[in-house]
């Protein structure tokens, strides 16, 4: 049985309703979040540094803030998206906050980053029909980390 390790990047926004950064991902035609797998003898909070910092193009050490410890770890096998064969997977889901306005700036409105809803994400395509990385809805479903109601609540309920 294959074996599977990814570290799965929760990066929200926090305004007037919570929001989460989703990629697109044009070969796929989808969108998908900050995901790695993890390397030998690195720690998942490296691992979702690493690749955050990476794929956005900003300084891991300056422009993000990553959970000390992850807000769920999960391990079980699974028949992955596209495939047949069940595999063993090990997940973490680490938040991650974008640190600073000018951070943020640089993220909004900037190809190929999407802001989604919660409830985008749990029913797993966009308002503009573009479908939501069947891994992700997958792990979501499974985890249960992000749910169909945050996006309704205003920062003030939230806090």
């Amino acid at each position: 049985m294959d074996k599977l390790e990814i570290g799965v990047a929760l990066i929200r926004k926090i305004d007037t309703k919570i929001q989460w950064l989703g990629i697109l991902n044009d070969s796929k035609s989808q969108v998908d979040f900050v995901t790695a797998q993890r390397l030998e003898n690195e720690s998942w909070r490296e691992t979702i540094m690493r690749e955050v910092a990476w794929q956005l193009e900003i300084d891991r050490k300056r422009d993000i803030v990553v959970s000390n410890m992850a807000q769920l770890n999960l391990e079980f096998e699974t028949v992955l998206p596209g495939t047949s064969e069940p595999t063993q997977l090990s997940c973490a889901f680490y938040n991650v906050q974008l640190y600073g306005k000018e951070t943020s700036e640089r993220i909004d409105g900037r190809e190929p980053f999407v802001w989604l809803t919660s409830d985008e994400i749990c029913n797993g395509v966009t308002k503009t029909g573009i479908p939501i990385s069947p891994l992700v809805v997958q792990l979501n479903q499974k985890a249960n980390v992000i749910q169909r109601w945050e996006s309704d609540s205003i920062e003030g309920d939230w806090l």
